[in-house]
């Protein structure tokens, strides 16, 4: 059929040449409508969203799971009624979460068959905005699997994937050398946190208080008072976190004329570890407060070659012991954080995150001690100054 001119429409001075070819009456075939697939399987990362607009069907998407625990939070903004359901790798059976979107469309979707029984998620109003929480409780590997069902031509929704943060991995733990060293050397992984607690509170304690240490709030270490021994000023009580026990400070070179108390930390994760620390004592007996000066240090183990034993270094006096491996005091791995007066009351907990990765310490509370960006406690002077870096 010849090519007749039309204009496009009544207000254009354009016109286009039409004819017949491809129209239902010319016998040639039409090029079919969309025909979206009737399951759609597609990833879902963690933090992403994805918008779906003139879908009909199913679509599955699949979250990784692996590594993570805690609540997984699904927020939608859904117009057109889905039906939603979800299941973990190790879930014997789905969880259906049922129909969600704007309640506009409901007697469309009773008309193709479904109970209004299944449609008492739908909320007033065009479109449904909130979010579904999916708690696991395991972080083995496994997939989260959303299954979105659209029964009517969807015009538009959105899902956004909020998801627990990955669960850290544990520290390896260090061991001892089969064979000992012939030098001073830092031995490598043995880099840990240690914490010296000297008695700055006025007068004479009758008992020494006990102290609690907690790793990431899980109580790790109780000290009783006699193991403690706060109250006799010419020792000073100091703790390390290590996997090794049964040794002691550098000799000849710390102040602290005291055994240290070593504190498993093989629950130490990768990356920050949450400290705690609190003391109790019976406030009758000496009052409501306690004020000791806090240093904060890195050391490590080496071999003490002279008195042939394995020893915590001490960040004084390092040259010593050939500074520990380093060249000198500047570039050495142990050192002091800082130190500062920390006032405490019975049970109230001294916090701070210990990052093993970065050997950094930070968000330390009380707020007004040891502060991220230099060390200050108001209304008491500094005592030290340093940096964070350890």
């Amino acid at each position: 059929m010849a090519g007749e001119v039309e204009k496009i429409n009544v207000r254009s001075p354009y016109y286009l040449t039409v004819d017949s070819q491809g129209s239902p009456s010319s016998g040639e075939p039409v090029p079919p409508e969309y025909d979206p697939p009737s399951t759609l399987t597609q990833p879902l990362e963690c933090g992403n969203e994805v918008n779906v607009g003139e879908d009909v069907g199913t679509r599955i998407y699949e979250v990784d799971a692996t590594n993570r625990s805690g609540t997984f939070t699904l927020s939608y903004t859904i117009y057109t009624p889905v039906k939603i359901t979800y299941q973990f790798t190790e879930d014997a059976s789905p969880t259906v979460v049922g129909y969600r979107g704007g309640d506009v469309h409901e007697q469309e979707l009773i008309d193709m068959g479904i109970p209004a029984s299944e449609l008492t998620g739908l909320v007033s109003g065009e479109f449904d905005n909130a979010g579904i929480p999916i708690v696991r409780s395991t972080d083995t590997a496994s997939t989260l699997t959303i299954t979105v069902e659209a029964p009517l031509q969807t015009d538009n929704y959105r899902l956004v994937m909020g998801c627990p943060d990955e669960t850290a991995a544990p520290v390896s733990t260090f061991s001892l050398p089969a064979t000992p060293p012939t030098n001073t050397d830092l031995l490598d992984g043995s880099q840990t946190l240690a914490l010296a607690f000297l008695n700055q509170t006025p007068g004479t304690l009758p008992v020494s208080p006990s102290m609690k240490v907690y790793i990431n709030d899980s109580l790790v270490q109780t000290l009783s008072p006699a193991s403690f021994g706060y109250e006799d000023k010419s020792q000073v009580p100091t703790i390390i976190f290590s996997s090794v026990s049964g040794l002691s400070w550098a000799s000849g070179v710390n102040p602290f004329n005291k055994t240290p108390v070593i504190v498993d930390n093989s629950s130490f994760v990768s990356g920050d570890n949450r400290i705690s620390i609190s003391f109790e004592w019976d406030t009758d007996d000496w009052g409501s407060w306690l004020q000791p000066k806090i240093d904060i240090m890195r050391t490590g183990i080496f071999r003490n070659t002279t008195a042939n034993e394995y020893q915590f270094a001490y960040y004084e006096y390092q040259g010593t012991f050939s500074f520990y491996g380093a060249t000198d005091r500047f570039d050495t791995e142990v050192n002091g954080i800082g130190s500062d007066l920390v006032p405490f009351e019975s049970g109230k907990k001294f916090v701070f995150n210990y990052n093993t990765t970065t050997r950094t310490v930070s968000n330390i509370t009380p707020s007004n001690a040891f502060p991220d960006t230099g060390f200050t406690i108001s209304p008491h002077p500094t005592v030290a100054t340093g940096g964070i870096k350890i």
